[in-house]
């Protein structure tokens, strides 16, 4: 099938086009990421579930239930710029070219950081130290299956993303969510908030067969907030977007309320993460648009994709003297060094890769 007779999407409105691009959001994107970051400080060794006799710190409490909001926060962002980047492609197929160039050299690279890094360090640290938390998932052993998954993103099926690299689980989730952003984008489109409503059911049952289901109507909610707003979601003004935003995060963040980290509090979780970018569009703060929170959400895939093996280095030389925390701590400016670096390369190859294909973009 050529350019010409590959199946086409339809041109993206003037005003949707506006809404869809937000500066701040990509500054939102690099705290997000930096959020997942601090959470791995406590999720290596400390799982409240696993372990109940423990009880958690002050700090180790907010650390631990920041992971799990900013990802959902990442999935409703996600669902809001691809879908606006779906239709700005003049076709399916350089749509999926698109985001196969953006997702799978800094997955593959995080894959690869976890089985030559991030598994031969276990061996550095005492099994008492990992009884619990995420570190004690890489002392399982790896299956085909595994490897398949790791090295595909999720293509050629689930896998224990754990085993390899904790953060990878999401970066797949990212990539079935991509497949289906056509059918998102069409969905929103035809039917507008109902598809929403339909869809939480479907995904539900769904997710008994294939769990990646189960996140699905977070990336269709940020697809319906740029493709059908409804009136009244523009706050008219700052204060009204200070408010949305605050609330919003309250919302997002009730997991430090209430301790439970089901997955259906995910649901609960995206509604507030669609009301503080709203509200963070409406306020279009400075500081996400500084040179700092750019650079780094420019980079925010990157080191998502690579951070946890890094900081594992810190934790199998530096904790028996600064303990397991502050020794992650102190990779992180390492981590922040290998994500630029691995955006740097990831930039380079896909410039080669698109002047090579010659992929236009309508």
């Amino acid at each position: 099938m050529t350019a010409a007779t590959a199946p086409t999407l339809p041109v993206m409105p003037s005003a949707a086009r506006a809404q869809a691009y937000v500066p701040a959001f990509d500054g939102l994107r690099g705290v997000l990421a930096l959020g997942v970051v601090l959470s791995h400080f406590t999720l290596m060794t400390v799982n409240p579930f696993d372990d109940p006799t423990r009880p958690l710190a002050v700090w180790e409490h907010l650390c631990w239930y920041l992971g799990a909001p900013a990802v959902d926060a990442f999935f409703v962002l996600s669902g809001w710029v691809v879908a606006g980047s779906s239709l700005r492609h003049r076709s399916v197929w350089t749509f999926y070219l698109a985001r196969l160039r953006r997702l799978y050299p800094l997955a593959l690279l995080g894959a690869l950081l976890g089985l030559l890094v991030a598994r031969p360090l276990m061996s550095l640290i005492p099994p008492s130290a990992t009884e619990h938390g995420l570190l004690s998932y890489l002392r399982l052993p790896v299956s085909g299956q595994d490897l398949r998954g790791s090295l595909s993103m999720g293509l050629l099926g689930e896998y224990q993303a754990a085993r390899i690299s904790p953060p990878l689980w999401s970066l797949a989730v990212e990539v079935y969510a991509s497949l289906l952003t056509p059918l998102l984008v069409l969905g929103a489109r035809r039917w507008g908030w109902a598809a929403l409503w339909v869809s939480l059911p479907v995904c539900l049952a769904l997710s008994s067969v294939f769990t990646a289901f189960i996140y699905l109507p977070l990336f269709l909610l940020g697809t319906l907030l740029v493709l059908a707003p409804l009136p009244g979601m523009t706050p008219r003004t700052r204060q009204a977007a200070r408010g949305m935003a605050l609330f919003g995060a309250a919302l997002l963040f009730s997991r430090h309320l209430t301790g439970v980290n089901h997955d259906l509090m995910r649901w609960g979780a995206a509604v507030g993460a669609a009301l503080l970018l709203l509200g963070v569009r409406g306020l279009d703060p400075a500081w996400l648009r500084s040179r700092a929170a750019q650079w780094l959400g420019q980079r925010s895939y990157a080191l998502y994709a690579t951070h946890f093996p890094v900081l594992m280095v810190g934790f199998a030389f530096l904790s028996p003297v600064l303990g397991p925390a502050w020794s992650a701590a102190a990779l992180v400016p390492a981590a922040l060094l290998v994500a630029d670096l691995a955006q740097r390369g990831a930039d380079r190859l896909s410039g080669a890769w698109k002047s090579r294909s010659g992929e236009q973009i309508g």
